[in-house]
């Protein structure tokens, strides 16, 4: 079986994330055995993600990555350098604005790790985070802590 690592990030990530993100993915491949990415595709940092996934895959021959659909997909074209496209049929019971977060939450749900980058509260990005936080490996590379409860 898969063990499968989860990206989660703000749309909008500053430049240098790259090494730092490179190092997270090779050990989540080298020391957690992970063989499988999930990538929502939606704005910076999924985007630099992939690419340093795909990057890394004449390395890593056996990793996959895929991406996760909020929406249903109107084709089952795969993008060039991904492996799979996959929809959570479970998406469909929900209104549309909230697939991407319901999207989220499945996908922390299924991964083994998480890497992501959160800086702030001020979007939803943080919730799978917060769900994730003391239950499995989730490296952040911003600066975002979850709230303690009071």
């Amino acid at each position: 079986m898969a063990k499968i690592c989860a990206f989660f990030g703000h749309r909008n990530i500053p430049n240098g994330l790259e090494p730092r993100l490179r190092e997270l993915v090779e050990r989540a491949i080298v020391q957690y055995g992970v063989t499988e990415f999930w990538n929502g595709c939606y704005g910076g940092f999924d985007d630099l993600a992939a690419s340093v996934v795909i990057s890394l895959k004449a390395r890593y021959p056996r990793i996959k990555l895929k991406h996760i659909f909020a929406y249903q997909p109107l084709s089952s074209h795969v993008r060039t350098g991904f492996d799979a496209n996959l929809y959570p049929d479970m998406l469909e019971q929900f209104p549309g604005d909230w697939h991407i977060p319901r999207r989220n939450l499945w996908m922390a749900a299924q991964c083994d790790i998480a890497i992501t980058y959160i800086e702030h509260a001020n979007s939803r990005i943080h919730e799978p985070f917060d769900w994730l936080e003391g239950k499995k490996p989730v490296f952040n590379l911003g600066s975002y802590q979850p709230r303690q409860p009071e």
